[in-house]
């Protein structure tokens, strides 16, 4: 289960792993906490303000079809609000999720948010306290009803980008920063000895691309990854996702893991 704040947080750094553990036979499910409605439209003809949160959803919804993931599940928050939103009742909502879904596996951001963006950072806290309380039948008791009993997710990771993949990118014309409200903010690269867990994900390198470009209001038609030449398609940088494996309850790996599946 991915767990992350708009549509397109999952299609970036976690897109091809999405599609290879679906082709493994793996149920894999993406959770967002938002509609993506205070997104940029990058390309003005697919969306307008008025509409963009529908468009941003079935574009998500077509990004997992294409991954072989199931239908996407919303939270229903409000894109640029989750700091505010009650923290409480959000955990609540995703230990529901977490207990009726009963995941193995659980990915979503780590405290860096990636760049900093506060609703990442949000669903980063909710997902890692949420990880603990649905094992916990004395936290929310009144959900325990029916298929939503305590579960315990064996293994919680971060995304996490490395600083050779953060140079790929902006060797190949991506820049180093997202712009927010006309301030730069840079992406947080870590260094390799930092990473737990790579995973190859060249097999399903055009799934991956397939699915980044579902989010076309987001891209733009002149965004690297829309006419990027297929000489650049298979570098490194594209080709291998990166995690920190933070929570484990079948202890860790002696180096760097290439499945998240390892030791379950």
């Amino acid at each position: 289960m991915a767990v992350y704040a708009h549509p397109d947080d999952e299609a970036f750094g976690s897109g091809g792993t999405l599609a290879k553990y679906a082709a493994q036979g793996c149920d894999v499910y993406v959770v967002t906490a938002t509609r993506g409605e205070a997104g940029n439209i990058a390309t003005p003809e697919l969306a307008t303000p008025a509409n963009l949160p529908d468009v941003r959803e079935q574009e998500l919804r077509c990004a997992c079809r294409i991954y072989g993931a199931h239908p996407p599940i919303f939270m229903g928050y409000q894109d640029g609000q989750l700091t505010i939103v009650h923290q409480g009742q959000a955990v609540a909502r995703l230990v529901r999720i977490i207990r009726e879904l009963r995941p193995d596996v659980i990915i979503t951001f780590g405290p860096d948010g990636i760049y900093g963006h506060y609703d990442h950072i949000a669903v980063h806290r909710w997902t890692s306290i949420a990880f603990d309380l649905a094992a916990d039948p004395d936290c929310f008791p009144d959900l325990l009803q029916g298929a939503c009993q305590p579960h315990q997710v064996r293994k919680l990771y971060f995304r996490a980008l490395t600083e050779s993949q953060l140079a790929g990118m902006v060797s190949n014309g991506m820049s180093s920063t997202v712009m927010m409200d006309g301030v730069p903010f840079p992406f947080t690269a870590y260094r390799e000895d930092e990473i737990t867990t790579v995973i190859d994900v060249s097999e399903w390198l055009q799934v991956k691309l397939a699915g980044i470009r579902c989010h076309a209001t987001q891209l733009g038609h002149d965004n690297p990854f829309v006419t990027m030449p297929e000489e650049i398609m298979y570098q490194r940088w594209l080709c291998t996702e990166s995690y920190i494996l933070a929570r484990s309850t079948v202890g860790w790996p002696q180096g760097i893991e290439t499945d998240l599946f390892e030791r379950l």
